[in-house]
């Protein structure tokens, strides 16, 4: 009870302090739903403001790439949807189509023909398999993401870490959204083979009190599966910041 009335609280003040003078916060969505099954993501979203990057330890590349999950018989089924096999975005009477997601690149085979995408896009299976990397212009205050295809142990080695200035801020593993006894707990995510998932947006507060902002976002995959509709919240204007201030204050004082 006690959590749940300080988020109320805290979305309450929050809403109060982005609508005022100084200016509004917008939150901006990526589905990659533009972009080609294997192409290579890098700097496409530059006008969103966020450059994508990866680091595969197991392959001597570092790729980034899109899985069209409208796709079948592709080389990872496990990611082909939907119907999703369940979680929270396959509850809805119309599961969500995600259509194009986000992955590690376990292969980076572009033979027939030579276009410059990947020939079967197949996410990395070693565990952990990996990060994915979202640099930002701009700091920003909230990061949401789908997530499919995360299971067992694979759960227990992914999490979600902030930096700002290359410096870590704290992170978020993905056993705290199915830990009941977590703050990041959402009874909705049920993770699994072939389990789509929507994140609620992270309050970089909830992570680290003390910190204003974050400027990058790593997920640490623990093995296969893709991100999608990755959202953030750009900081807002100065006098929105003094209140957001005011408000990490009264979340420490709890």
């Amino acid at each position: 009870m006690q959590r749940d009335t300080l988020r109320n609280l805290r979305m309450i003040a929050t809403a109060g302090v982005l609508t005022a003078g100084a200016g509004t916060a917008q939150a901006v969505m990526i589905d990659f739903n533009t972009l080609q099954h294997g192409e290579i993501v890098t700097n496409q979203f530059a006008g969103q403001g966020v450059a994508i990057s990866a680091i595969n330890p197991n392959r001597p590349f570092d790729l980034a790439i899109i899985f069209d999950a409208n796709q079948t018989g592709t080389a990872d089924p496990d990611l082909e949807g939907p119907p999703w096999a369940g979680g929270n975005l396959a509850i809805s009477n119309s599961a969500e189509d995600l259509q194009k997601m986000l992955i590690l690149a376990e292969n980076n085979i572009d033979i027939a023909p030579a276009d410059g995408l990947i020939d079967s896009p197949d996410d990395e299976l070693n565990r952990p398999a990996g990060d994915l990397i979202f640099d930002f212009a701009q700091r920003q205050t909230q990061f949401g993401f789908d997530i499919v295809d995360i299971e067992g142990v694979i759960e227990e080695f992914s999490s979600v870490e902030f930096f700002a200035n290359n410096t870590s801020l704290g992170s978020v593993n993905f056993s705290a959204f199915t830990n009941i006894a977590s703050i990041f707990f959402d009874s909705s995510v049920v993770f699994g083979n072939n389990h789509a998932n929507r994140i609620a947006p992270i309050d970089i507060f909830d992570v680290n009190a003390q910190a204003g902002a974050f400027d990058k976002v790593v997920i640490h995959m623990g093995g296969s599966g893709a991100v999608d509709n990755i959202n953030y919240v750009p900081t807002p204007g100065a006098t929105a910041m003094l209140g957001l201030a005011g408000l990490a204050g009264l979340r420490r004082r709890r």
